[in-house]
């Protein structure tokens, strides 16, 4: 996607890049390559020609995927939109609306994966066309009021964004609330109890060895790992002028509250979710050494122009 170019042009697009396609072809060939083998034991009706015909399946769906996914561009300049559409292997089709052809325009938010606005226009057609997502998830207000104004026409309601920069505050994550601390506690509860269970059995009938303690102790150290990483990333954060406040679960089951200040920060980094490879973090690193982790953000775009907001609110360089 691109940043508005200029205040007469915006410019929305959708798609993939040929470097994308091709990683994900390659992704499909050799998905395909490994199942055809599989499809062998299929006959007899055996475990594995299944799950390679699934597979096969998969390889083909993501190879239908790079190859035949659509491109697509709105440019919007003052009183028309050209929406242009393109497939890989296909003619570029164009399509020019004016604005006295538009009878209604409206803001949609998607809450899917991630947080995304798109526009959806209604001509005097009885056509109803839905655009690329807007840009900048920081900047929705200010793109909308500025393709209103190229066409002409009202700006539509908006809906509530979070990480609008107009806000006084941007919100990454969830408030923490009285009900995910119980849901916190009653899941460690749980895994304690289902990890010791059977060894304070086997201990009481003594026949507790020491692989059993091996794997107790192995067990133990997994759950605490597991606590550690849902401390680290059930934060919720608040950026005002000036000043950061985050919350976030302490190890105890209730909730830690701190602030940072601008002049407290060394630098802000964009690190991987971990999780999935669309899914991102925004870490901090305060001048102490300490490093604050964010809520996950998905979308490298959509991490990037809020970890802009919150440079540009903490006021540094």
């Amino acid at each position: 996607m691109d940043a508005v170019s200029n205040e007469n042009e915006v410019r929305l697009r959708k798609g993939t890049t040929l470097n994308e396609r091709l990683v994900l072809a390659g992704i499909a060939v050799i998905l395909c390559l490994i199942a055809l083998p599989g499809l062998a034991h299929l006959a007899n009706d055996q475990w594995l020609g299944i799950a390679a015909l699934f597979a096969l399946l998969f390889g083909c769906l993501l190879l239908a995927a790079a190859l035949f996914d659509r491109n697509v561009v709105w440019i919007i300049t003052p009183g028309e939109i050209l929406i242009g559409e393109q497939r890989p292997f296909g003619k570029l089709h164009r399509r020019l609306i004016r604005d006295d052809e538009i009878s209604r325009m409206r803001l949609r938010k998607s809450l899917g994966k991630s947080v995304e606005f798109t526009l959806v226009i209604e001509t005097q057609s009885e056509d109803t066309l839905t655009s690329p997502p807007l840009p900048d998830i920081t900047q929705v207000r200010k793109t909308t009021a500025q393709i209103a104004r190229l066409l002409q026409l009202p700006a539509p309601e908006l809906a509530e964004n979070p990480f609008d920069a107009a806000n006084a505050a941007i919100r990454l994550g969830r408030p923490i609330g009285p009900k995910r601390l119980r849901a916190y506690r009653a899941l460690i509860v749980l895994l304690a109890c289902s990890l010791s269970l059977p060894f304070i059995y086997a201990l009481w009938s003594g026949k507790l060895s020491a692989l059993g303690i091996a794997v107790w102790s192995l067990g133990a150290i997994l759950a605490f790992v597991l606590i550690r990483y849902l401390y680290r990333t059930s934060a919720f954060w608040i950026v005002r002028d000036g000043v950061l406040r985050f919350e976030r679960l302490s190890l105890k089951g209730t909730t830690d509250t701190d602030t940072v200040r601008g002049d407290e920060v060394a630098r802000i980094d964009i690190e991987s979710g971990g999780r999935r490879g669309s899914h991102y973090i925004i870490a901090i690193r305060l001048r102490t050494g300490k490093k604050i982790r964010s809520p996950v953000l998905v979308g490298k775009d959509q991490t990037r122009a809020v970890r802009a907001e919150i440079i540009r609110r903490l006021e540094l360089n």
